[in-house]
């Protein structure tokens, strides 16, 4: 590493010119950069088999998104409630991709043009009549006389832009339509919600970040004042912030709400990286040393460790790149691109900008020439206390060993009661306004859960195929109590046809080719494939994970009761099946990703060290006791497992195996220079207390600037991670301290016996030589 040192110092125009480029770079392809809600692109695998169902079979064929515009007031079947629904109507058909608009105003014009010949809001007798006749579609439409629903479809492959016009041209229909006074017109639905959380996460971006930087600046100007600039490591790292959002557009990673939480893990982990080549640079400055020389030893000495650890936190990161859920590999992704980012920042704009600013001064030299003594500083005040803590453990060190590992067993047993929130809705922030909106039209309509069986067979409109759909259905909502009624186009033909469903097959398709081609294009594609949707009122929400889980294995078992004919396949989908299985993969696959990070941190750590294993085992020990320590803070806490709060393993590995080997690396280092375990370690927590507790400080202000966030999984996940870097801090100068000291003394007496051992056998070897 001495070599880069020199090529550091010998090309300082060079690195400027090339960060310079690379930052100009970023900036174009950071405007690639989407924003994507929690769909199901985010949240299954395209390879899986429940992505296949339910894109292929289900979107391609059925899928639609619905924006619904609530209607309320003294009578929304008032003849001028309706010739104003109308207008709205035909406004929005009009809309381009709109695929169609279903209302009880054009269910009284459509019958009018079918009596009358023309089609238009008729007489208050003729439209009571006409409602009264409308059945259960007038029913699902008005739940009484006070409430209506409009619904607007459109493709569910259709982009978000595409969507968010369509919203658009729906609010603007609204003022257009002319809505009789003390009447309240609501555009609600999942299309507004899932628009007014990415405009809401996009509002919040910013000024989290900002409150992020300040908070930090905050941090740094405590505990890290006793440098020179203690401030350069935010400059420093949010150059690799900007160099990541680049490599995002590059690499067309999409900005979700997990994602976006990537980012003050990275300020938080990668202002660590700046940190630690400014301290020792400022130690360098302090013993004298020249600005190039001190740039060199620098690069030298802390260069390979703090690669270390950066390898071993992209390992920890690694585990999740195995999730089966798109928006955790691409959070794994995001922050393995940010660190690299990061430390490359560090390592040639920091030391570039540190030993010029040194060049050009020379202030930390000149203070340092003019000291007694060989020049070198007692450390920081912060160093002394983490020296005393160090100290402290030492000598009470079975008593500290025996308190974590009681602690972390019992935060293991724990872990295992901490629930798993499944409603996605409340991850958001539970004052917005489309939400409060989405949540009044569940109380008045009964919810929007759902569950779809597709069905295919070689024709699915043959008379015994549509009855077994029709017999399904019924057994459905007699038997379980969660269902709270069953569409598909049964109903349809059952309701044009009296109630009856005909046997003959020619004249179930004239039924069919009568229907409106909405209806027709929502339950059936060609005569091949058809759909029953399962209405589940708000069953998903109020049962939970697993309840819903055993619930969707009672259907199964209920397909298997009412046998589908030989020639007919049934298949299971849904929006809320998604949700569910993407949840559970999330919650249940945790214990593996934190398992597999170990086990690669370990194995990577025995390759470095050549076979060490004190040393591979070291930063590993310490990581367990944090995990079990947050298992049992979450459970008292009241916390719940999300997406977000299932990648604590991975984040724990990350950010306290490198705060384990930073200090590691600087007590072998020392351990060299003076040769006694316990000297080393005191110098080391002198020397490296201040800038690990900076890099803490600095993680926990990235982090409790996330704990403002609107949206609760992601205040949730601050909340998680500063606590966890608490705990790996304090680990670090405790319970790793201690394993690192016995373990180095006991490897010492073991070589030491080994010796002695040699050198009897070569006494012993000599003596019989001699006889």
């Amino acid at each position: 590493m001495q070599r880069l040192g020199q090529w550091i110092t010998d090309n300082p125009i060079a690195i400027v010119a090339l960060a310079l480029i690379l930052t100009l770079i970023s900036f174009h392809f950071a405007q690639a950069v989407e924003m994507q809600g929690m769909n199901t692109e985010s949240m299954v695998g395209k390879e899986s088999s429940l992505y296949q169902i339910y894109d292929h079979l289900y979107k391609e064929n059925f899928g639609t998104e619905s924006i619904a515009v609530m209607i309320e007031g003294d009578d929304v079947a008032g003849e001028k409630v309706l010739k104003a629904s109308l207008r709205f109507s035909d406004f929005v058909k009009d809309v381009p991709r709109v695929t169609s608009v279903t209302s009880i105003a054009d269910i009284v014009a459509d019958t009018e043009a079918e009596t009358e010949g023309v089609r238009q809001i008729p007489s208050q007798e003729r439209i009571d009549e006409i409602l009264a006749d409308g059945g259960s579609q007038v029913q699902g439409l008005m739940p009484d006389r006070r409430h209506t629903m409009m619904s607007i479809e459109d493709p569910v492959y259709i982009t978000d832009k595409q969507r968010s016009e369509i919203l658009a041209e729906t609010k603007e229909a609204v003022n257009l339509a002319d809505f009789p006074p003390g009447y309240t017109v609501t555009v609600t639905g999942s299309p507004a919600l899932m628009k007014s959380i990415t405009d809401e996460m996009s509002a919040s971006q910013g000024q989290i970040m900002i409150l992020a930087a300040v908070l930090m600046v905050f941090a740094l100007l405590l505990v890290f004042r006793h440098v020179k600039w203690p401030l350069l490591p935010i400059p420093v790292v949010f150059l690799g912030i900007i160099w990541t959002f680049g490599a995002m557009g590059l690499f067309k990673i999409p900005m979700t709400m997990v994602s976006f939480s990537a980012f003050p893990l990275l300020i938080g982990i990668g202002i660590d990286y700046a940190i630690q080549f400014h301290n020792r640079i400022d130690e360098e400055f302090a013993k004298g040393e020249s600005p190039v020389k001190a740039a060199i030893n620098t690069v030298n000495h802390v260069a390979i460790p703090v690669m270390v650890a950066l390898v071993v936190t992209i390992a920890g990161f690694v585990a999740l790149l195995n999730s089966s859920v798109p928006m955790i590999r691409d959070f794994g992704k995001l922050c393995i691109i940010g660190l690299v980012m990061c430390y490359l920042s560090a390592l040639f704009v920091g030391v570039t900008v540190l030993w010029l600013g040194e060049k050009r001064t020379g202030s930390r030299r000149k203070k340092a020439l003019s000291q007694s003594g060989d020049g070198l500083d007692s450390g920081s005040v912060i160093g002394s206390y983490v020296e005393r803590i160090a100290d402290f453990c030492i000598h009470k060190w079975k008593a500290v060993l025996a308190v974590a590992l009681i602690f972390a067993l019992t935060g293991n047993y724990l872990d295992n009661l901490v629930p798993v929130e499944t409603d996605t809705k409340n991850y958001i922030p539970q004052d917005l306004p489309p939400l409060v909106d989405f949540k009044h039209m569940s109380n008045i309509y009964g919810g929007t859960d759902s569950i779809q069986f597709i069905v295919q067979g070689d024709d699915i409109t043959d008379p015994e195929n549509l009855q077994w759909m029709d017999d399904f259905s019924n057994y459905l909502i007699k038997s379980r109590d969660q269902v709270y009624g069953a569409t598909s186009l049964v109903t349809y033909i059952k309701q044009a046809n009296n109630g009856m469903l005909p046997d003959d097959r020619t004249e179930i398709r004239q039924i069919i080719d009568s229907l409106p081609a909405n209806v027709r294009s929502k339950y059936l594609s060609g005569h091949n494939m058809a759909m029953i949707d399962v209405n589940l009122g708000q069953t998903a929400s109020n049962l939970g994970l697993q309840n819903f889980d055993r619930l969707t294995k009672e259907f199964e078992k209920d397909l298997a009761w009412v046998t589908p004919p030989p020639d007919i396949s049934v298949k299971m989908t849904g929006n809320n099946m998604v949700s569910t299985a993407t949840i559970g993969a999330l919650t249940t696959g945790r214990v593996e990703m934190s398992l597999l990070g170990l086990v690669l941190i370990f194995f990577l750590l025995l390759l470095i060290y050549r076979g060490d294993l004190i040393k591979a085992l070291l930063p590993v020990l310490p990581m367990l006791v944090v995990i079990g320590w947050m298992g049992g803070v979450m459970y008292l806490g009241g916390l719940k497992y999300t997406p977000l709060t299932a990648t604590l393993g991975a984040l724990v590995l990350g950010i306290g195996s490198e705060y384990a080997i930073l200090m590691m690396e600087r007590f072998y280092e020392e351990l060299h220079n003076v040769g006694d375990p316990f000297e080393a370690l005191k110098i080391t927590a002198n020397r490296i207390g201040s800038a690990l507790v900076a890099s803490g400080m600095t993680v926990v202000c990235g982090f409790a600037a996330l704990m403002t966030s609107p949206f609760n999984i992601t205040s949730n996940f601050g909340l998680v991670t500063v606590m966890a870097v608490v705990f790996a801090l304090a680990t670090t100068f405790t319970v790793f301290v201690v394993l690192m000291l016995r373990m180095e003394v006991r490897r010492e007496v073991l070589d030491n016996a080994g010796d002695e051992l040699r050198k009897a056998l070569r006494v012993l070897r000599g003596g019989n030589g001699a006889k």
